[in-house]
C-alpha cells in the first residue's frame, strides 16, 4: 500500500457516517407526523368549522406543537453526531534549523492521525442520543394532546357560555311577560304593587347575568383562538352542547394500561434508557482511545553525498493511545451518570403517581358530570317545568303569590344552567382523560 492509500484509509472512516437504522426510522416518522414544508401557509378555517377541524388545525399550527416538533428534530440530528468518529488531525511542521540525515537535510514534515474511541463507545453514545430522540418524540405527542385538550376545554366552555346566554334570555323574556301581567293586575286592583317591584328586581338580576355572560364570551373565545394560533377576535361558530357524544369508559383498563398508553410516561421511560446508556458510557472513560496516523517528512538531496537514495522523503506510520490518568474526573463522571439514572427513576415514579391521581380525579369528574346530567335532565328540569306550569295556573286563579311564581322560575333557571354546566364538565373531563392516557376517545363524533 502506498502512502496515498494509507492517507485514504485514515480519512475514509472519518468522512463516512454510519448511522443506526433507528435514526432513519425516526427521521421518517418525524417527516410523516411533524415536518412542516417551508412554504406552508397558515390555513384559514371558516366560522362553521367543526370541533374536529379546530383540533386538527391547532395540532398543525399551534406554536407549542411546532416547538416540540423542532425539539424532536434537533434530538434526531444529535444521533449522527454521537456515532461519528472525531475529526482527523493534521499537523504541519517546518524545521527552523536544518537537521541533517544520511539521506539529506529535513525541510518540513506533515502528520495525519485519526482517533478511535474504545470498543463500544460510539454505540453507547448513539444509544443515548436515540433514547433522547424517542423521549422528544413522546414529548411532541404529549404537547399535541395538551393543545387538543386546551382547544376542547375552551370550545366546551364557549358552548356553555352561549347556552347559558340563550337559557337566561329565555327566562328573561318569560319574566317580562309576567311583569306585564303583574302591571295589568295591579292597574285593575287585582294585584299588588309589590308583585311589579319583584318582577323588576328579578329582571334587573337577569339583565346583569346576561351582560356578564356576554362579556365572558370574549376571553373564552380569545383562549380558544390562542390555542388555534389565531387572532383573539377571529370568528367562531356557535357550538351546541348536546352535540357531544356519550362515551363509555373502561376505567379499570385505562388505569391498568396508563404506563403503556401515556406518551408522557413513555418519554420518562426513554429518559431512563438514556441515563442507563450514559452510565455505561461513563465507564468507557476508564479505557484508552486509540489513534493511527501517518507522518511524512520532506528531505532534500544531500550535497556531495554518495548515498544512492539521497533526497528520498520519509514516510512513517504512527500509533498511540490516550492515558486516562485523571481518575478523580472519571469517577466523578461515573457518579454523575449514576445519580442522573437514579433521578430519572425517581422522576418516572413520581410522574406515574401524579398521572394515576390526575386520572382518578378526571374519572371522578366524568362520573359526577354524568350523574348530574341524568339528575337535571331526567328529573329536576322536567319537575321545574311542571312547577312553573302549576304555579302559573295557581297564580292566575289567585291560589298562589307572585313570589311563588318568581321562585319557581328562578329554580328552573338554575336547574337548566346546572344541566348545561354538567354537559360542559363531562366533555372537559373526557378531554383531560384523553390527554392523560393518550387513548383516543373520539370526542368530536
Amino acid at each position: 500500500m502506498g502512502w496515498v492509500g494509507i492517507v485514504a484509509t485514515l480519512l475514509i472512516p472519518a468522512a463516512c457516517s454510519f448511522t443506526p437504522p433507528a435514526y432513519d426510522a425516526g427521521m421518517r416518522a418525524w417527516e410523516r407526523s411533524a415536518r412542516r414544508p417551508p412554504d406552508a401557509e397558515q390555513v384559514v378555517i371558516g366560522p362553521s368549522a367543526t370541533l374536529g377541524e379546530y383540533v386538527r388545525h391547532a395540532e398543525e399550527h399551534n406554536p407549542a406543537v411546532r416547538a416540540a416538533a423542532e425539539r424532536w428534530h434537533a434530538a434526531l440530528e444529535r444521533v449522527p453526531q454521537a456515532v461519528s468518529l472525531p475529526d482527523p488531525r493534521l499537523n504541519l511542521g517546518y524545521f527552523l534549523d536544518e537537521v541533517e540525515t544520511r539521506s539529506g537535510p529535513m525541510d518540513w514534515r506533515a502528520g495525519l492521525s485519526q482517533s478511535f474511541p474504545w470498543f463500544g463507545t460510539l454505540d453507547l453514545a448513539g444509544g443515548v442520543a436515540l433514547a433522547h430522540a424517542e423521549s422528544a418524540r413522546e414529548a411532541f405527542v404529549t404537547t399535541r394532546l395538551v393543545v387538543a385538550e386546551q382547544v376542547r376545554n375552551a370550545w366546551f366552555e364557549y358552548a356553555y357560555v352561549h347556552t347559558a346566554i340563550r337559557v337566561t334570555r329565555g327566562h328573561r323574556d318569560l319574566l317580562v311577560s309576567w311583569e306585564e301581567v303583574a302591571r295589568t293586575r295591579y292597574a285593575t286592583a287585582m294585584g299588588h304593587e309589590g308583585d311589579v317591584i319583584r318582577a323588576q328586581v328579578e329582571l334587573g338580576k337577569l339583565d346583569d347575568r346576561v351582560r356578564s355572560l356576554e362579556d365572558l364570551r370574549r376571553p373564552v373565545a380569545a383562549r380558544l383562538n390562542a390555542a388555534l394560533n389565531r387572532s383573539p377576535a377571529a370568528p367562531l361558530p356557535v357550538p351546541e352542547l348536546h352535540a357531544t357524544a356519550l362515551v363509555e369508559l373502561d376505567e379499570q383498563t385505562l388505569m391498568d394500561e396508563l404506563i403503556l398508553t401515556s406518551p408522557e410516561l413513555r418519554a420518562s421511560e426513554h429518559a431512563i434508557e438514556a441515563a442507563a446508556h450514559s452510565v455505561a458510557l461513563a465507564d468507557k472513560g476508564f479505557y484508552p482511545d486509540f489513534s493511527l496516523g501517518v507522518d511524512y517528512t520532506a528531505i532534500s538531496s544531500s550535497r556531495g553525498s554518495s548515498v544512492s537514495r539521497s533526497g528520498d522523503d520519509a514516510l512513517a506510520l504512527t500509533a498511540g493511545i490516550s492515558l486516562p490518568f485523571r481518575r478523580k474526573r472519571l469517577h466523578a463522571a461515573e457518579a454523575q451518570a449514576k445519580a442522573e439514572l437514579a433521578a430519572a427513576h425517581a422522576e418516572n415514579a413520581d410522574l406515574a403517581n401524579r398521572h394515576r391521581a390526575d386520572l382518578e380525579l378526571a374519572l371522578y369528574r366524568h362520573r359526577d358530570a354524568e350523574r348530574r346530567i341524568g339528575l337535571f335532565r331526567e328529573t329536576l328540569v322536567p319537575k321545574g317545568h311542571e312547577s312553573i306550569q302549576t304555579t302559573t295556573v295557581a297564580y292566575q286563579a289567585g291560589d298562589s303569590s307572585f313570589l311563588d311564581l318568581v321562585d319557581a322560575e328562578r329554580v328552573l333557571l338554575e336547574f337548566e344552567l346546572s344541566a348545561a354546566r354538567a354537559q360542559a364538565d363531562r366533555a372537559q373531563a373526557l378531554a383531560t382523560i384523553e390527554r392523560i392516557t393518550g387513548v383516543p376517545l373520539h370526542l368530536e363524533d
